[in-house]
Formats: C-alpha cells, structure tokens, sequence
C-alpha cells in the first residue's frame, strides 16, 4: 500500500510541473468521454476543440441549471451527465443553502481513494513513526439512510466512501463494520471509541472535520469510566441502542481486558494534557480537515494532541477532489491537477453577471479567487462557492488557503465581511475578559432599522463574562471595524446598526447539529453554519441565549 502511495505521489508531483497542459488535456478528455450523454449531445461536445470553444458553449453555473439533470438521475436514469455508471447520490451538508443532489460513481471514488493515499504518502515521508504497519481509528460511519426513486443509495459523501470500502474497512481500521452502520452519532462514538482504545498499537486517528475529533475527545472525558468497565469486563452497554443482531455481532468481538482497562484508566486520571498520547503511546499522526473555521476546533484540541502532530486532511467535497496538504500541520493545499479542469474567478468578480475565469497558470500570489469544476462525473463549469487565495506554488501548480464560502459572507450594506474577519472580530472581544468560543453563529438581524448582526458565541468550559453583556458588544463592534474597515465606513453611514453578542447555553451548538443531522445531514460531516439564515435554527439560537 505504501508502494502505491509513493507511486500516485510520484505521477502527481510530475502533473504538477505541467499544470496548463495537463489542465487543458483533462477538459479534452472529459468532453471526449462524456459527449455522447444526454448533455454532452445537446451542447456539442464532439465539436469542442479548445478551452475558448468549451468556455463560449457553456456560462459558469451554479447548481440550479443541473437540478433537472439530477433529478432525472435520481429517478434511475444514467447517460445523463456522465458516461461513467452512476452508483450513489452524494448529498451535500446544506448548511449555506438547499441541499444538493450530486453523482458518485467508480471512478470518483477511485480518485478519492487515490487523492487520500498521496496525503499518507506526504505524511510517511516526514513521520518515519507513520511507516510502521498498523490500524487506526476512523470516526465516520456508512448509514446511507435513503434510496433515490430509482433505487440509488443517497448519503454523504464520507459515508458512501465508507460504504464503498465494505468490510474490507474493518482490516484497516479498529472499529469492526457493525460500528458504521449505527445511526445514532453519540452510539457510534462511544463504539468507535471502545474498539480504537482496546488497540494499544493504534497508528493513525482520523476524522472528517476536527469538530469529530472534538466531540470524541470530550465523549471521552463525560463516559471515560463506562468505556474502562466496558474493556475490563468485554461487554457492551444495555444503552446503546442496537439491533440485537448487531449487538450480538458486535458482543462476539469483544473479550475481557483488564490490564488495557488499567492503562486507560490511567491515562484518562491524568488530565487532557497529551492524553492522546498516553492513551496511544504509537500514534503516528491525526488528521482531519483543520482550516478557516475548523481553526476553532483545533485549537481546542491542542492539549489533547500534545505530541501527536495534527495532519490535514485532502481538500476533497462531494462535486470533485481540489487539493492535497504537502506540509504537516498547514492547510495549505496544492492543486490536485488532473482531478478535474480548473478555472477561477477573481474575488472582485464574484457578483458579476458574467464573470471573468483564468486558468490555474494565471493565477497571482495572494489574490483570492472562487473555484470553478468541470469534472467527469457530470459537472460543467460549475461555481463551487468555495473561495481559496492563493499563497505560492509547488513547480507549476497553485498552493491555495481555503477562505469561506460565498454563502457565509456578511454583506447586508455591501461591506463583505468575510467568514474570517467575523471569527477574528470574535475572538479579539472576547479576548478582552480572557474567554475563548467554543464555537459561533451569526444571524442577521434585517427586522431592526438599521440591520445589524447578531453573534451567538458558546463559550469554551464554562466560562462566564465578568462585565455588562454590553461591554462584549461594545468590543466586538469595535474590533470588527478593525477586521474589516468597509464595515467601518458603513457604520458611520448609519446604513447599519451596531452588532450585538449574545452568549448562549452550553450544549447550544449540538443541539443545532442535532437540528441538522434530523433533517439528514450526516453525523460526522455536519457543520456548524457561521451565518444562520433558517428561521428554525435563529429560534433556537434565540431561546437558548443567557441573559445578564
């Protein structure tokens, strides 16, 4: 397996040092592979000879042009946008608006597959600890709660990479395949826990978002003497809510192990302080997704980590692979060329009607650009609505820093106030009574005359203000002038009213992922929306605010 990797990181690294030819020789191939379906007939791929040729036939897009085209998928048909074989609907998180219904197919996954052992192949190569053979520890699951009305399996992407993988899963990691298929999250953890701490050897840990990562280690720490009586004694909770054929499957794994037990136990009396560790004297690494506001996250999750470097995960989302980390500890990623064909439109172009797009090549250091796919699996220059600068290259290929997506922008009055500067306008005012977010939500309040902006904060541990709640809104009016100084000059216009802090009751923002996770969105790739537009998820918000 490491062969491999070092093979696929060889050939992408030899792509990286021809990125317009490859980049152009991908759309060939694309148009070429794909033009006897249904879309490719009706816009003429067979006579697409050039970029220019491909760029006149088609406008940039978001998803609404390509809803009828899923829908049909949906339905059972194939040959609509792909030649490839449709096999699953990936769904998207939703958490910036409607949900999206996208194909999945063969070669996707394979690409996934091979995007995910390029990254290992980085890691082995600055962790000699990550060479060793062994098993880790993967949080996500593989409950695909719903069919298509044509019989497709419909889910999240990191659940269908899981339930592509079947039971081979279970040889590469330690949860056996009962642990996917649970559709509680909290049962899940707790199984996936219980299984990753009887490996004492337990080489990677890994998860889809950082915020995975959080939730396991604080599971830890509420039930940590359930899960050390539960490894004494080999059984499972009467709690856990599982079919009885999984729970005697699941039973059958388990032995009684004491002397783990005690190591745990021990490990777990010592505090969060390098507990990870402790708990895994050989943990090689830990990765997950830990850019923008994942910073959130990581940063809480650094006593735990102590001595574990935090790997990055592959920049990958459900409509197409974007980059891989080169460096450890960076989100920063380099652009997986071959993967799709990429294009970018300039950030001060975003509201145009028809925006301007360069290719990979023509990008500048230090500009902020939206990213634009045309991949295989059926999407045609397609707005991805995430926004990367880009901060240098690897030989010819752009190294970019995810930024926000469009839908989290702040722009009531047309001051834009980024995902980034909201967080950081956060964290400086509550840095002036030393408090730290556990995690945020920004409402924009359009009922009041100005509009303003209303930010829901969960603090970390507890902690409570020691001045007037006003105090807080006064330094986080005043530090978002300094974050973003267009808000600034729209403030003194009056055009906008002054934000307000509101701090909530701990346990807010799992109670909205809740929200989320009901309404399908998967356990271990719901996010935590920054700007909350649902009137249902604002009540919440508003009803769990602590006053005085």
């Amino acid at each position: 397996m490491q062969a491999a990797g070092r093979r696929d990181k060889q050939r992408f690294i030899e792509q990286t040092r021809h990125v317009a030819r490859v980049n152009v020789d991908t759309l060939r191939a694309i148009l070429q592979h794909n033009r006897d379906t249904d879309f490719g007939r009706r816009h003429g791929f067979a006579s697409l000879r050039t970029v220019e040729d491909f760029q006149r036939a088609l406008p940039v897009s978001t998803y609404e042009p390509f809803r009828p085209y899923m829908e049909r998928i949906a339905r059972g048909e194939q040959n609509v946008l792909t030649a490839d074989r449709v096999e699953y609907l990936g769904i998207t998180s939703g958490t910036t608006g409607q949900r999206k219904l996208l194909p999945v197919s063969r070669p996707h996954l394979e690409n996934m597959r091979r995007t995910m052992m390029i990254g290992r192949a980085v890691v082995t190569e600055k962790v000699p600890a990550a060479r060793r053979p062994s098993r880790g520890m993967i949080l996500m699951n593989a409950v695909l709660r719903e069919r298509s009305e044509g019989g497709l399996l419909t889910g999240a992407l990191t659940a269908i990479s899981t339930h592509s993988m079947g039971r081979a899963a279970s040889f590469a990691f330690t949860s056996p395949p009962e642990a996917f298929r649970l559709r509680k999250h909290a049962d899940a953890l707790y199984l996936h826990l219980l299984f990753g701490l009887r490996e004492r050897e337990l080489g990677t840990l890994m998860a889809p978002f950082a915020s995975g990562l959080l939730d396991m280690v604080h599971l830890l720490e509420r039930r940590g003497a359930d899960l050390v009586d539960d490894i004494a004694r080999g059984v499972l909770r009467p709690e856990l809510d599982l079919e009885p054929e999984q729970r005697r499957l699941l039973q059958s794994r388990l032995l009684p192990d004491p002397e783990r037990a005690r190591e745990v136990s021990q490990a777990l009396e010592q505090g969060p302080h390098g507990l990870l560790r402790r708990l895994w004297p050989r943990l090689a690494y830990v990765s997950s997704i830990t850019g923008a506001s994942f910073s959130l996250y990581t940063r809480q999750l650094t006593p735990y980590l102590e001595g574990v470097p935090l790997s990055a995960a592959s920049y990958v989302s459900t409509e197409g692979i974007l980059g891989v980390p080169l460096e450890l500890e960076q989100a920063v990623y380099c652009l997986m060329v071959g993967m799709a064909f990429f294009e970018f439109i300039p950030e001060r172009e975003l509201d145009a009607e028809s925006p301007t797009t360069l290719l990979p090549e023509q990008l500048v250091e230090g500009e902020a650009y939206e990213v634009v796919l045309t991949t295989q699996a059926g999407l045609y220059r397609y707005r991805l609505g995430d926004v990367v600068r880009i901060v240098g290259r690897y030989h010819e290929a752009p190294l970019m820093e995810f930024l926000y997506r469009r839908g989290a922008l702040l722009n009531l009055m047309g001051e834009k106030t980024s995902e980034h500067a909201a967080r950081l306008a956060l964290e400086q005012a509550l840095a002036t009574e030393g408090l730290l977010p556990a995690d945020y939500s920004v409402v924009e309040e359009t009922e009041t005359l100005p509009g303003r902006y209303a930010l829901f904060v969960e603090l970390q541990e507890g902690a409570r203000p020691q001045g007037a709640p006003e105090q807080l809104s006064r330094a986080l009016e005043e530090a978002l002038c300094r974050t973003n100084p267009f808000y600034e000059v729209i403030r003194r216009s009056e055009r906008l009213g002054a934000a307000q802090l509101h701090r909530v009751e701990p346990g807010t923002f799992q109670a909205l992922r809740d929200v989320l996770v009901q309404r399908g969105a998967s356990p271990t790739q719901v996010k935590v929306p920054r700007v909350v537009r649902d009137a249902e998820l604002q009540g919440l918000l508003r009803q769990r605010r602590v006053t005085g």
